[in-house]
């Protein structure tokens, strides 16, 4: 197996992880050094951070030296002609996916929308 196609299959396996382990209030996501960018540190050895700029998408695993140890960027032209359900397809779902999510979580969403409402009720 190739390096390449090791990454293609290992990366949908970590947001996995990563998405459960989120949902299960396990992780805790913070705002990343660009727009769009969320991050997570795990164990105190590991950086996972996951990002959505227009059509592209990225997750990038860190060491605790900040190398990129693995670096996934998919955008949606590498999708539009790709068959259903290909490497690139998965991966490019995935991460948008677990953005969706960690998005929520790092900017607390859900509580700021339910004391906007509360707000408005009480006006």
């Amino acid at each position: 197996m190739d390096k390449q196609s090791f990454n293609e299959q290992l990366a949908p396996r970590l947001i996995g992880q990563l998405r459960q382990k989120t949902e299960q209030g396990k992780l805790s996501w913070s705002t990343g050094f660009e727009d769009g960018q969320f991050k997570t540190l795990v164990g105190g050895r590991l950086a996972f951070v996951v990002q959505v700029k227009g059509d592209i998408r990225k997750f990038l695993v860190l060491d605790e030296h900040q190398e990129i140890i693995l670096n996934e960027e998919v955008s949606s032209d590498e999708t539009v002609n790709a068959p259903m359900l290909s490497p690139k397809d998965i991966i490019y779902d995935a991460i948008g996916s677990l953005h969706t999510l960690v998005r929520d979580r790092a900017l607390q969403v859900n509580e700021k929308l339910a004391t906007a409402e509360k707000l408005l009720a009480d006006i």
